[in-house]
């Protein structure tokens, strides 16, 4: 066989296996469907869920869908129902509906329990409307390559590397799940606030909603609004769990539309010089910064409007 022939078969095998290897490897990732694209874990919607039931070794958590938000208890302890955390309970749903069928890490039930993924391991139930099931899954440990965790329906064998510590979403400890707003409103439908502390003041809405201090005075708007922000979503560090409260630095009323009264009294400091919020609408004590409580106790004058205070500097020659 002449040589050229010999060196052109020999090219062609090259390039054949070279092409091979090129699709074996595929090192551009150029025929890899991406994790995003592929095929969910659980076919539905987080918003679907009514119920979640988490289970585990120390007991079982339920979390119930309100027309409020999201409620919490522990299964068989004394707390009762508890509003929960709202935001960090959509954030859980959000992730675990975003796992994807991408990366089967193993289908064999003999090595479960190296992903713990068993039955006795953490559980949770999604339900709908009636109790309609909508899906149970096994979460897994953390994988420690990566921000992956492994994760197994209940009903199936297959074991998948997802996104995330889907786990580490609702295995946390009991408060940390329960909601910690000390007042949540709408600051449009703010009527009066009434505040008493070092110092009285009170801020009354105007004809065209905007708090202006009563008796009638000018105003910084700004700083009115403000504090109007900072009022209207107060969100509280940890709940406080001593018995005794510290002594009571003040007490803030605000009256909303409908004649809806809100009411928040502060203590402290405590002996780690912490403040203490008790209001209507938490169930618990919950610790406050102090930077908040000073922002909410101002003085007076810094709700006065200084650019229009008469000028009572007298005229030269008088």
């Amino acid at each position: 066989m002449p040589i050229q022939k010999k060196n052109t078969i020999l090219a062609a095998v090259t390039a054949l296996v070279f092409l091979l290897g090129f699709l074996v490897n595929d090192p551009f990732l150029l025929f890899e469907k991406s994790y995003e694209k592929s095929s969910p874990l659980i076919k539905s919607k987080a918003d679907r869920v009514k119920k979640i039931t988490l289970t585990d070794t120390t007991g079982k958590r339920i979390f119930t869908r309100t027309t409020d938000g999201w409620t919490f208890e522990l299964a068989g302890t004394p707390l009762g129902v508890m509003k929960a955390d709202a935001t960090k309970i959509e954030t859980g749903l959000k992730n675990i509906f975003e796992a994807r069928r991408y990366q089967e890490v193993s289908a064999n039930q003999d090595k479960q329990g190296e992903y713990e993924v068993r039955e006795q391991d953490y559980q949770i139930l999604l339900e709908g409307e009636n109790g309609d099931k909508i899906a149970q899954a096994v979460l897994g440990k953390y994988s420690g390559a990566g921000n992956a965790s492994f994760v197994r329906l209940a009903d199936e064998s297959s074991v998948y590397a997802v996104k995330g510590f889907l786990r580490g979403d609702w295995n946390q400890d009991a408060d940390q799940y329960r909601d910690r707003s000390i007042l949540k409103i709408a600051k449009e439908n703010i009527k009066e606030i009434q505040v008493s502390g070092k110092q009285t003041f009170k801020l009354k809405a105007d004809d065209k909603g905007q708090l202006v201090l009563d008796p009638q005075r000018a105003t910084d708007k700004n700083r009115a609004t403000t504090y109007a922000n900072d009022l209207s979503d107060l969100t509280g560090v940890r709940f406080y769990k001593e018995t005794n409260l510290p002594p009571r630095v003040g007490k803030i009323s605000v009256l909303l539309s409908a004649n809806v009264t809100k009411e928040i009294e502060f203590f402290g400091p405590t002996k780690d010089q912490e403040y203490i919020a008790k209001s209507t609408d938490a169930g618990a004590p919950l610790t406050i910064a102090k930077s908040k409580v000073d922002a909410l106790f101002p003085r007076l004058e810094d709700l006065v409007d200084k650019g229009q205070m008469p000028n009572l500097t007298p005229p030269p020659g008088n």
